[in-house]
């Protein structure tokens, strides 16, 4: 018994969430892909901007055709091993016709780095943007943080440890939509997801966002699958009411027919909250 009573094998199922639609997740994948190129061909979007010094340290920006927009910005998943910004923006096209500007998060992925420097770099990213927010025109006070699976850590990991740091910036995260996320990493560190992480015990305390809750301030939404599995589930659904015991805004929903893959799909409703 590793964790919550799991057996080896349990564990590493309800953390691998692919099982829950047969184990292969290539055509969602493909549709990220296709769907994101779409974007990219139909919409102006400003590419590959850099925020630090790395070849993996860019950003995406799709502006708004209105003056001094919103800005929803998308960190994305692939437990933090996998992924890009490349195919992370399927919902850019929903998000432009609700007159918001968008944009979608690189990082350096395990095992190149470290959990930690990838949250430093999720932070760079998001002040390098409120430096340049007149430049690239939207409001700087009114921002949507949304991210999906180990993007979801990710976010919640900037928002514990920097949302002092980005108001300094003038950066104002009135939104924070966290979705399939995972909250509590003891768990990883006993599965295969841990083999290009190397999780130290430290880290594992220090970049749990159920062990380091962020200061109240936006609007959180924390959402799931209801066909994720059960432990994606219940650490979504634990990580909302320690929110909500912090005194935070929070609403936790199960995406009802969605899985873990299909999501983040442009159809689904995670794109419901906007920032005012």
């Amino acid at each position: 018994m590793l964790y919550r009573g799991f057996t080896q094998d349990q564990l590493e199922q309800e953390y691998s969430p692919s099982s829950m639609i047969g184990g292969d997740l290539t055509p969602y994948l493909d549709s990220y892909v296709a769907l994101s190129a779409q974007a990219r061909t139909r919409m102006d979007v400003r590419e590959n901007l850099a925020y630090g010094d790395s070849p993996a340290q860019v950003l995406d920006f799709f502006p708004s055709s209105d003056a001094n927009a919103p800005l929803h910005v998308f960190i994305h998943g692939g437990y933090w091993q996998a992924l890009s910004q490349r195919e992370s923006a399927p919902m850019a096209p929903v998000l432009h016709e609700n007159g918001q500007a968008f944009a979608t998060l690189n990082y350096t992925l395990a095992p190149e780095a470290r959990l930690g420097q990838m949250v430093e770099e999720c932070r760079d990213a998001l002040l390098w943007l409120a430096s340049q927010a007149e430049l690239l025109g939207f409001d700087p006070s009114n921002i949507t943080l949304s991210g999906h699976s180990a993007g979801a850590h990710l976010v919640a990991m900037v928002m514990a440890t920097s949302s002092s740091a980005l108001a300094q910036a003038g950066l104002r995260v009135r939104n924070v939509i966290l979705i399939s996320g995972v909250y509590d990493l003891e768990p990883i560190s006993l599965t295969s997801v841990n083999d290009p992480l190397q999780l130290t015990k430290v880290e594992i305390h220090d970049l749990s966002p159920c062990l380091n809750l962020p200061a109240p301030g936006p609007r959180y939404r924390v959402t799931v699958a209801e066909r994720d599995t059960p432990e994606f589930v219940r650490q979504s659904r634990d990580y909302a009411e320690l929110l909500r015991k912090a005194g935070h805004s929070v609403s936790f929903d199960l995406q009802q027919g969605k899985h873990h893959f299909d999501i983040i799909m442009p159809s689904g409703s995670f794109l419901s909250s906007r920032g005012e």
